[in-house]
This record gives structure tokens, C-alpha cells and sequence, in this order.
């Protein structure tokens, strides 16, 4: 955890039941309350980014993946005509 100065505050609703448990975890832990919810939602939190950036892939399957990217791109035919035939769905411009 960070020895920065804390200055921002963060508000949630919760429901009782939750509350009580976070209470009885925080206390079983010997931490406080505020302490505890920081360090859970900043371990999910760092879960969650580890999530979108690594992928576990055994050697094999990371090989065929590895070869099939570092081949030169192909143009395929259907999908540019797809792309440029101005149907609505296959822009960005929303």
C-alpha cells in the first residue's frame, strides 16, 4: 500500500448482510474496515487489468499463435468488399 498522502474518499451503498461480513473479515484480519475493502478492491482491481494484458497459453498452442501473427498480412478479397460496401454496421461512426 502506498505511503502517499490520502486525500480522496469513495462512497458505496451496501447492503447490511454484506457490511456485517466485510465487518468480520476486516476484524479477523486485524485490519479496519476502510483497509480492508482498499486492499480487496485493489487486488481485484490489478486482477482485473492483469486479465486483459496476459494470456497463459501452453508452448504448442503458443507457437502456432506465435508463427500464425508473424506471417506477412493477406488481403482478403470478400472481407475488403464487405468492409467497403457502406453497410451500416461496419463503421465506427456511431
Amino acid at each position: 500500500m502506498s505511503l502517499a498522502k490520502k486525500k480522496d474518499n469513495f462512497t458505496a451503498r451496501i447492503a447490511p448482510k454484506d457490511l456485517e461480513l466485510i465487518k468480520r473479515a476486516a476484524e479477523t484480519s486485524g485490519k479496519s474496515v476502510s483497509t480492508f475493502v482498499i486492499e480487496a478492491a485493489t487486488r481485484s482491481a490489478e486482477k482485473a487489468l492483469m486479465d486483459q494484458r496476459f494470456l497463459h497459453l501452453e508452448g504448442d498452442l503458443f507457437d502456432t499463435i506465435s508463427e500464425a501473427i508473424s506471417r506477412p498480412a493477406r488481403v482478403h478479397p470478400e472481407l475488403a468488399e464487405l468492409l467497403q460496401n457502406g453497410s451500416e454496421w461496419a463503421t465506427s461512426d456511431r
